[in-house]
């Protein structure tokens, strides 16, 4: 028995050890440059941890911006943590003997130089600590420069021809100011920390929303909020404070120098972000963890990155070159991938416009020539339409650990959005919006977006609803969101115990609100043909409702129908512990669900956007949404024919198809097996940036830059081509639906049941297929057929 015992463990080492392997991304996959960049958009993304870092050399230095999830100020801006600058004399990186890599696989960058010197920046995954290690082949002089733009309150009055400053945060007034951070020399290095006042935007936007009386209860996450980081080494000592100007901003630069040459320095940066009463508690937790941490070696985080890889992986034409646009696609598929890791850990969802890696806006925009803090889209508001999309493709990928800072998010608001469901509506449901701050309330700047000297807000226009004409009557985007959570528990096990409150309440919202809202013109809350004498049994009315934010007064509209229907299936098929409802509750709930509605477009059978609709405001295409993302049309399901004609004949949207952004033809494209249309999307979606020097830096698109949900959108894509796992109840595991034959992959994706699927795809056949468990064989379907 323990010879057998033994053969087994060793059998299993062995396939551990070749699955690590094969695994082990091809080099090629690194991005190297062999000159300096011209400013900060040639800039390098790094990360770990929920840190983000742009590194680049310019004019024979080099330096990076650090950024780091949940640093809002009292206007909920996300401000960067600051700039710093490193001189080496003399300069083995200098132009002509100057490399600098991302490496992929281990998840640091290496600059190289002369006489095979080396600066290595890598970020701790585990503990919020940023290291720079130098290595020359002589004795060097060193100076590492801490630079804030923010050494002085700024009031953000800066204007350009179509843009603001105060485009970057929640405020809307003319006389909003970024307060100063404080900047000193401490303990050998430099320090930096924001403190939060009480008095934030928070309160300006419960007063605006008629919510004062229960301010003190609320979830709010800017009063106290506190950030700031220590920069120390052991090789250098504190010295004059300069100050300079780059590109459009001045700057003060804290100097850090060596006291004599050496031939090796090492550099830590803690960093931090909490709630604290006071700036003295924030600075005491960053001292714990430069002791702690602040001398970690790279093995741990290092292990973190193989294990990233090891979990997922899609691998095209990888004997080919960077010049063969597969290869380019698989190639850039795993860098996102490795940015969408640099979040791991963090308590803040990964944002759609520009992540943890803007750089100088005037380089996106000309016409925004503002700090290094500035966005556009704002670094507090969250934007549910476009946060969906970098958060999808982490199912298939395995990734469930990184999706937790978008399921949390949504956990901590849930209280703010039942109140307002109580308080306006007197409902026991919550009142999500699109535009939504980070404490889960409308954007003050969008609530009354509506509202002109000319145009009043009406009196009797709902106060719980957003007087805007995009966004009012939006609440179904969040259940994407309360799907996912559904979704993680069917592919990993996660407890959605956690997110009970946040699913039942949002699901209530459709229920009671258009019950409630029926009533009040007409004597039943339903609806439906003989309806009456029915015992009762009738279909919800979903008006005044939205379909996204294109169609408007919309009745029935179906992204949020056909949205409903897939979230009450998962849940009963999940069937969790209920908090609110029972089974009972929510069977009865999908049989009130109406049907997606349909029409005719130039003589065909299509998905209508719904039964009726007042007006057309944007250029969503919400018709398609029971395509993707709630898989009611596709491979596998009746009626793929009428996806198609929405998609190719519907008269209302063709000017609106595109393949940028936030918008979702090319995964239409591969859910309904249109393979050489979502090929040639797929190729242009993840050809290298000819915008930026980074390859997956591209934007702004309809954003900003880098356009990370622009990315999120071509994963998605890219998973479907490869696996497709709604059917059947999400049972069936369709692998290659729309696999272009000329692309050869092997790939190991994730799958509901807790299962992983490992193939290759060569010739448009499927060879060495594995999927563990090892029952979920059955329920494998090759192909389009």
């Amino acid at each position: 028995m323990l010879k057998l015992y033994q053969t087994i463990v060793s059998l299993v080492s062995i396939l551990f050890a070749a699955s690590v392997a094969c695994i082990t991304l091809p080099q090629a996959y690194d991005v190297s440059w062999t000159t300096q960049s011209e400013n900060s958009a040639g800039s390098m993304p790094l990360g770990g941890g929920g840190i983000g870092l742009n590194v680049w050399s310019e004019n024979d230095t080099i330096l990076f911006y650090i950024a780091k999830g949940g640093t809002f100020d009292e206007n909920n801006s996300m401000l960067k943590l600051g700039r710093v600058r490193l001189t080496i004399d003399p300069n083995p990186f200098s132009q002509g003997t100057f490399k600098q890599t991302l490496k992929l696989n281990d998840g640091y960058i290496l600059f190289e130089g002369a006489q095979n010197a080396t600066l290595k920046l890598w970020v701790d995954v585990f503990n919020p600590v940023i290291h720079v290690e130098l290595n020359a082949a002589q004795d060097v002089s060193y100076n590492a420069a801490y630079e804030s733009w923010r050494f002085e309150d700024r009031l953000m009055n800066l204007k350009g021809k179509n843009s603001a400053e105060q485009g970057q945060s929640s405020c809307g007034q003319d006389n909003c100011t970024t307060r100063g951070d404080d900047i000193a020399f401490y303990r050998g290095g430099v320090r930096t920390t924001h403190h939060n006042l009480n008095s934030t935007i928070f309160d300006f936007t419960v007063a605006q929303q008629h919510l004062q009386e229960y301010a003190s209860s609320m979830y709010n996450p800017l009063s106290g909020n506190t950030f700031g980081l220590w920069m120390y080494s052991p090789d250098l000592v504190p010295g004059n404070i300069s100050s300079g100007n780059y590109v459009n901003t001045t700057f003060h630069a804290w100097n850090l120098h060596s006291q004599s040459p050496k031939s090796s320095y090492s550099l830590q940066i803690v960093v931090g972000q909490s709630q604290e009463e006071s700036a003295s508690n924030f600075q005491a937790k960053l001292d714990s963890v430069a002791q702690s941490a602040g001398n970690n070696s790279q093995a741990a985080t290092i292990n973190w990155w193989h294990g990233f890889w090891d979990r997922s992986y899609i691998i095209i034409n990888e004997n080919s070159s960077s010049t063969d646009g597969a290869f380019q696609v698989g190639k850039n598929y795993q860098i996102f991938r490795y940015m969408q890791g640099c979040n791991a850990f963090s308590e803040w969802p990964l944002r759609f416009n520009g992540g943890l890696w803007t750089f100088d806006p005037v380089f996106v925009n000309p016409d925004t020539a503002f700090t290094p803090d500035y966005r556009g889209w704002t670094g507090g508001t969250f934007t549910a339409q476009n946060q969906r999309l970098v958060y999808w493709p982490l199912l298939k990928s395995g990734d469930f650990d990184l999706m937790k800072s978008a399921f949390d998010f949504y956990k901590r608001i849930t209280p703010n959005a039942r109140l307002r469901g109580n308080v306006y509506f007197g409902l026991n449901a919550t009142v999500f919006t699109e535009q939504i701050e980070n404490y889960g309330l409308p954007s003050p700047k969008e609530y009354n977006g509506g509202v002109t000297a000319e145009n009043p807000r009406p009196e009797s226009f709902p106060v719980g609803i957003q007087y805007n004409a995009w966004l009012e009557f939006l609440q179904d985007t969040a259940n994407e969101f309360a799907d996912m959570i559904l979704q993680a528990s069917m592919f990993d096990g996660m407890d959605v115990g956690p997110y009970m409150e946040f699913i039942e309440h949002q699901l209530m919202w459709f229920d009671l609100f258009y019950q409630q809202q029926h009533a009040k013109n007409d004597i039943y809350p339903l609806t439906g043909y003989n309806y009456a004498s029915n015992s009762g049994n009738g279909s919800l009315v979903i008006y005044p409702g939205s379909g996204a934010e294109t169609y408007k007064s919309a009745y029935n509209p179906s992204s949020t129908i056909s949205g409903l229907r897939k979230v009450l299936k998962d849940l009963l098929q999940v069937a969790p512990e209920y908090q609110v409802g029972n089974k009972s509750y929510y069977e009865g709930y999908l049989q009130r669900v109406p049907e997606t509605p349909l029409r005719f477009q130039q003589g065909r059978p299509c998905i209508s956007p719904a039964q009726g609709y007042s007006r057309i405001q944007n250029v969503e295409i919400p018709q398609l949404y029971p395509v993707f993302p709630w898989g009611e049309y596709g491979l596998g399901q009746p009626n793929l024919t009428v996806a198609v004609n929405t998609y190719l004949y519907d008269t209302e949207t063709q000017d609106f198809h595109k393949n940028v952004g936030w918008t979702q033809d090319v995964i239409w494209m591969a859910r309904m097996g249109l393979t050489a249309t979502a090929k040639n999307m797929t190729l242009d979606r993840w050809s290298d940036s000819t915008i930026y020097r980074f390859p997956v830096f591209k934007g702004p698109n309809f954003d900003w830059s880098p356009d990370i949900n622009h990315y999120g959108s071509a994963s998605i894509a890219l998973q479907e081509m490869l696996l497709q796992t709604y059917v059947d109840g999400n049972k069936q595991i369709r692998v290659g639906g729309a696999w272009p034959e000329d692309w050869s992959v092997r790939f190991k994706l994730h799958a509901p049941g807790n299962t992983t699927v490992v193939g290759k795809i060569d010739g448009g056949k499927v060879g060495g297929l594995v999927v563990s468990p090892e029952e979920r064989d059955g329920d494998v379907v090759v192909g389009s057929a």
